[in-house]
């Protein structure tokens, strides 16, 4: 899935505009040096049906260009220990072939103060010394709103909690995102926690990833 940014579309006054300001802009500058280098992301997990659980592997590369866009790509994956392709491990997690449950997850919250798709509004302060921003999704797609945690002070992205759409998010009993950056303002660590139950459907998966060397996922 590739992302294409934009620069803010309008401009909020008063403190809260100035927090939106201050991360747009730490966004930016982190955005212009991770683009000399991909990042890599190592991830592993379970998923099941209630009856079988299956787990997972794979390996992604995440590219930040100067062109002002950010790709999060498949490099390669396991389920149960086999190889699988994307589409593999899509179709085994029980994902419908439908295009906007193709995106990942975890690539709405790579950029979300410079995404063209994004509305950005503030929340409030959250502790310690930080400010919540709430990025809301305008198109219909997987993920509907990534609140944002930023330093208050230098804007730099701290954590996302990513909120999905769709009815199976709405009915889940447990459901739960979170993003963690790195300084630099690329992944550092990401968790996924998921189970639905509807009658004799049920669906569960535990997820982790963390950044790795871009070598490691060669």
């Amino acid at each position: 899935m590739v992302v294409v940014l934009a620069g803010p579309a309008t401009v909020v006054a008063g403190p809260e505009g100035d927090v939106i300001g201050r991360a747009r802009a730490a966004e930016s500058a982190q955005l212009h040096l991770l683009a000399r280098t991909p990042v890599a992301l190592h991830t592993n997990g379970r998923f099941g049906d209630g009856k079988t659980t299956h787990t997972f592997e794979s390996f992604r590369r995440i590219d930040y260009r100067d062109d002002g866009t950010v790709s999060n790509t498949f490099e390669r994956g396991q389920v149960d220990g086999k190889a699988a392709t994307e589409g593999e491990l899509r179709k085994a997690m029980g994902i419908k072939e439908d295009p906007k449950d193709h995106d990942d997850v975890l690539t709405w919250a790579l950029a979300p103060l410079t995404s063209r798709d994004m509305e950005v509004t503030a929340v409030g302060p959250a502790a310690p010394e930080g400010y919540a921003l709430r990025c809301r999704v305008k198109r219909d797609a997987l993920v509907s709103v990534v609140v944002l945690i930023v330093d208050a002070k230098t804007g730099r992205k701290r954590a996302a909690n990513i909120q999905m759409a769709g009815i199976k998010a709405k009915l889940a009993d447990r459901l739960e995102n979170v993003l963690v950056y790195a300084d630099d303002g690329a992944p550092a660590r990401f968790h996924s926690s998921f189970h639905f139950k509807l009658g004799w459907i049920e669906r569960s998966a535990e997820i982790s990833s963390e950044r790795v060397a871009p070598s490691t996922a060669r």
